[in-house]
């Protein structure tokens, strides 16, 4: 059995987890990617213009992903991430221009956080204290409340809770949509508080922030490709697949576009839920991923003639963008000017602005919290849309979102939108790569 044939399908973050996992444990694997580059919706590549390393989307890692750390450290890069020693996040109000942060104390988990709240100056002190009715209510979780949690949105759940407008507008919104990808009115409660739960409680770095300083190619996929070819896997770019072969009731390999066929004694399909429904027709598999629904995110890409931000990254309340980030210093460019990345998540209601308004939209923003962007000139812009960036956790998403264990003998399913308890996530992803190799093996 060690050497047996295993078919990866999709090399984002999912596929290569599993991947990895695999060829580390002895077993010969072939990854296979339709396109000709690997990880998916997690990936970078050089701007023509500036030569700058642009990531495809940009993402924040937290010390709560501890899949994500043990595979940055499985394939080698785990140097390439730094860990905040203590949380910090910095916020800026677009409406009226004032600053604030969130700085987590010296106490133990989870008063450090919330120590750390109860200064936080853009709340009014009466929110503040209750914003312990959230502390009380994550440490009394139960399996029951989990129930529960699956049918209210975190809009539902927070107001329960006594938190204002106020309070949901300058933090939990924050957290929510950056987490979720989707407005708070309209994704479960349950993926937020396990969100929570897994950056308040635990060590107390679980809440810093694993801040990348090289582009996510150079991050998460390319030593991880590399592990695989080193351990005699195969890597086919530019081979799609177009469905998983089923012999006699179960899964005995793939069959590509090309017309050819592909023989496993076990496949793993770790493609984005738009994808699987197409691979395995008329399975359950296909009938839950094909009733999820995406959301889209955008990234504003920036070069300034000058620097107009000095933080690494900043939480823009009130804008239109909801974060900003500060791409020369995260990646240590050089030159006179400076690379700044805003995004929008859950940007169903931007992806139909052309690329001029979306710029002026972040310019605007970024003006309305940094002087210095007023009088500076954008040299050079690129806007990324990823339309089907995540599937949305709503109520009804988080009931059907299907198991890693197929019903199909030898049939493995991964991604972020399998039910591994967390929102659509890079840790979320590579975790569920490692329970689908976990499969393989045990099996």
């Amino acid at each position: 059995m060690t050497n047996s044939n295993v078919i990866v399908v999709g090399s984002g973050v999912a596929g290569l987890s599993a991947a990895v996992r695999l060829s580390l444990a002895g077993r010969h694997v072939t990854l296979v990617e339709r396109n000709q580059y690997l990880g998916g919706r997690t990936r970078s590549f050089k701007d023509e213009t500036t030569g700058d390393v642009v990531d495809n989307g940009q993402h924040l890692l937290m010390g709560c992903y501890h899949d994500t750390i043990e595979y940055l450290q499985l394939i080698g890069s785990r140097h390439l991430a730094i860990l905040q020693p203590s949380l910090h996040i910095d916020f800026a109000d677009v409406a009226t221009g004032q600053r604030s942060s969130l700085h987590a104390s010296g106490l133990p988990a989870p008063a450090h956080v919330f120590t750390g709240l109860l200064q936080l100056s853009s709340i009014p002190i009466a929110d503040r204290i209750r914003l312990v009715n959230v502390g009380i209510e994550l440490l009394r979780l139960s399996a029951r409340k989990e129930q529960l949690l699956r049918s209210l949105t975190v809009e539902e759940w927070l107001k329960k809770l006594g938190q204002s407008e106020k309070v949901r507008t300058y933090l939990w919104d924050v957290i929510a949509i950056g987490s979720l990808n989707d407005s708070p009115s309209n994704v479960s409660a349950l993926p937020f508080v396990r969100v929570l739960r897994s950056a308040f409680f635990g060590h107390r770095t679980n809440a810093s922030m694993l801040i990348p300083k090289v582009g996510l190619s150079e991050l998460l996929v390319d030593p991880a490709a590399r592990l695989i070819s080193e351990k005699g896997g195969q890597v086919r770019l530019g081979a799609a697949a177009k469905s998983v072969r089923i012999d006699n009731g179960r899964a005995t390999g793939i069959l590509l576009e090309s017309g050819e066929s592909l023989d496993a004694d076990d496949v793993i399909l770790a493609v984005p839920h738009f994808a699987a429904s197409s691979l395995l027709a008329d399975s359950e598999v296909s009938q839950k991923a094909s009733a999820l629904h995406s959301s889209p995110i955008i990234t504003v890409n920036l070069w300034f003639d000058r620097p107009v931000m000095e933080p690494e990254f900043v939480a823009l309340l009130n804008g239109r963008m909801q974060w900003a980030f500060n791409r020369s210093k995260m990646l240590h460019t050089g030159g006179s000017g400076q690379y700044i990345a805003c995004v929008i998540s859950g940007a169903g209601s931007y992806v139909d602005f052309e690329k001029d308004q979306l710029v002026k939209v972040a310019v605007d923003d970024l003006s309305a919290v940094f002087p210095a962007a007023r009088a500076a000139v954008v040299r050079h812009s690129l806007v990324l849309k990823e339309m089907r960036a995540t599937f949305s956790p709503t109520p009804a998403a988080e009931k059907i979102r299907t198991s890693i264990a197929s019903r199909i003998p030898h049939l493995h399913i991964a991604g972020d939108w399998t039910n591994t308890g967390l929102p659509a996530t890079i840790e979320g992803a590579v975790m569920s790569g490692r329970k689908a190799a976990e499969g393989v093996t045990a099996g």
